[in-house]
């Protein structure tokens, strides 16, 4: 794999110099449906970057339910459940299904962010870019009705739709399967989704 290209043209990394560390450093892994990126409670030692494939984050809540908090299937996508990089994981992050992950180790991140001011421009986009997500995704499923939820969750997640568990988009969303199911009937019927 081409990593350079991957980092520049991908993650959008411009400057050559961490253009150099990041390509050299980075590591490549196949992944399978089902395999896990990190568990939750486990120490994070690496940041994942996507290449190809569909993630979901979840949690477990107290009755032993997955509560799904966000789904990712774009390449260069960061596949870290927490800012925290020394700490345990918060949530588990699982492939939904095969795909592809370049990573980087956390000390070799953590040095960076103490020498270079390019990295810290590229940590600050991320965390933002993943900021607005989980907030976008949070007024979503708060404010809007279950139908407008599954609506902006296709034009937000195109071409998902069949290609994961109907469960963790209806958990991500904030509704039962039974809910979901019965909206993409509806709205099949009157034409408005395929």
């Amino acid at each position: 794999m081409d990593y350079r290209a991957f980092f520049r043209d991908v993650v959008k990394v411009s400057d050559e110099e961490l253009l150099d560390v990041l390509s050299h450093s980075a590591t490549h892994r196949e992944l399978f449906k089902g395999d896990c990126v990190v568990r939750s409670g486990e120490l994070q030692t690496e940041v994942g970057f996507l290449v190809r494939g569909i993630v979901r984050s979840f949690s477990v809540d107290a009755d032993g339910h997955d509560i799904t908090d966000c789904i990712l299937f774009m390449p260069g996508c960061v596949l870290v459940p927490s800012v925290e990089l020394e700490g345990p994981s918060s949530a588990t992050v699982e492939m939904l299904s095969d795909g592809e992950v370049v990573c980087l180790d956390n000390a070799l991140i953590k040095g960076l962010l103490e020498t270079s001011l390019p990295a810290n421009h590229l940590f600050i986009r991320i965390v933002c870019e993943a900021w607005h997500m989980h907030w976008e995704t949070r007024r979503v499923v708060s404010q809007l009705r279950s139908r407008d939820r599954y609506l902006w969750f296709l034009r937000r997640y195109p071409g998902i739709v069949g290609k994961i568990p109907n469960r963790f988009v209806a958990s991500l969303l904030g509704m039962t399967p039974v809910t979901l199911s019965r909206l993409r009937t509806e709205l099949r019927n009157e034409g408005v989704v395929q």
